[in-house]
């Protein structure tokens, strides 16, 4: 389990330190949907003043991840389902280009270890662990294509994704997932890019699916918290 993000801060660029630990505790589940964030309570924990962090819940409010509520305040959020339709299309079209560039010349080493892990997987694996492995897959899919430009725009939809992911994850059947990256990573080392491309495209609109079943349910009614 990665360190808890929300420990005193350093001095150097205060501001966008603040901001990704807040982000940070957010999509890993320590700060929840729902759940209101206090400028007081995170400026004691963080160890700095109110002001860095009034700006980074503006700036989460500006990426969807927090809702500023007339007098309320700032709540961490849940999507709507055409924010998740309309991340999933974003998504699958640049992780999509990132496949097919990473297939020309696979970097087989990595590979190879993500795909030992997901042939371990069963019905023991943890979540959270399945979870950790999944977003460090994807990442170096991304960063292994060398444009910094896809980067940038799959890192801003990435983090909301992820932070619904956290919660959706828990239905789904984990070692059919494992399954599906096992197929992707063989087709790249193959070179296949149209496979490859396919494979991933079928995975993202299943996490997609999975996500969107779980907004539907009652599991987390955000009205009921707000």
């Amino acid at each position: 389990m990665a360190d808890n993000p929300l420990t005193p801060a350093e001095s150097t660029d205060l501001r966008q330190i603040v901001y990704n630990k807040i982000r940070d505790a957010i999509i890993m589940g320590i700060i929840k949907p729902g759940d209101k964030l206090s400028e007081t309570e995170l400026a004691q924990t963080l160890a700095v003043s109110r002001t860095p962090i009034r700006e980074a819940i503006r700036q989460l409010a500006q990426t969807g991840i927090v809702k500023l509520i007339p007098r309320k305040g700032a709540f961490v959020t849940l999507p709507t389902e055409k924010d998740v339709n309309d991340l999933y299309e974003v998504r699958i079209a640049l992780e999509s280009i990132a496949v097919r560039n990473i297939c020309k010349n696979p970097p087989k080493e990595k590979l190879l270890s993500f795909r030992e892990y997901f042939l371990s997987v069963d019905e023991n694996t943890d979540s959270n662990e399945f979870l950790e492995q999944d977003t460090a897959f994807h990442y170096f899919l991304r960063m292994s294509c060398d444009n910094r430009f896809l980067n940038q725009f799959l890192m801003e939809t990435f983090d909301l994704i992820q932070l619904y992911r956290h919660y959706s994850i828990m239905g789904v059947n984990l070692k059919e997932s494992a399954m599906e990256h096992v197929k992707i990573i063989d087709a790249i080392l193959e070179r296949d890019e149209e496979e490859a491309t396919r494979l991933l495209q079928k995975h993202l609109e299943g996490a997609r699916d999975d996500l969107l079943s779980f907004l539907k349910s009652d599991a987390f009614d955000l009205n009921k918290l707000i």
